[in-house]
């Protein structure tokens, strides 16, 4: 049974409950354009809002009509460039991490040896007290 990929399109927006305006607004291509795809008016759907329809969890294969099931696999789609730099970052903030964890063992260190120091003034006065000397 042939289907008209507009109407795909069209069940597909609605199932993710969204009016033209909406749909327009979330992915950025005019409602004009949507709708033209909708109503098969235009050679081939706009690729952009196919990409769109995807990454909401929209199943490919319903929007050109081989498949029933509407629902897709949910897409985060990253380029090349993108998962480089959240690599890179990630590094970075690994090395972050790893530096301000040896700076608090430091200060913690710091703060222990000081607190030494304390009890040994303290205990030196004590003692000066006392009058006992070591």
């Amino acid at each position: 049974m042939f289907k008209l990929i507009g109407e795909q399109y069209r069940k597909a927006r609605k199932k993710l409950g969204l009016t033209l305006r909406q749909a327009e607004h979330s992915s950025g291509i005019k409602n004009s354009a949507i709708n033209k795809v909708e109503l098969d008016k235009t050679a081939s759907p706009n690729h952009k809002y196919t990409t769109f329809l995807i990454e909401q969890g929209i199943n490919p294969y319903f929007l050109i009509g081989l498949s029933d099931e509407i629902e897709g696999v949910l897409v985060e789609a990253v380029s090349k460039l993108e998962h480089e730099a959240l690599q890179a970052d990630y590094e970075n903030l690994k090395l972050e991490k790893e530096n301000l964890e040896e700076q608090v063992s430091e200060m913690v260190s710091r703060s222990e040896f000081e607190e030494v120091v304390q009890e040994n003034r303290t205990l030196q006065k004590v003692l000066k007290m006392l009058k006992i000397d070591r």
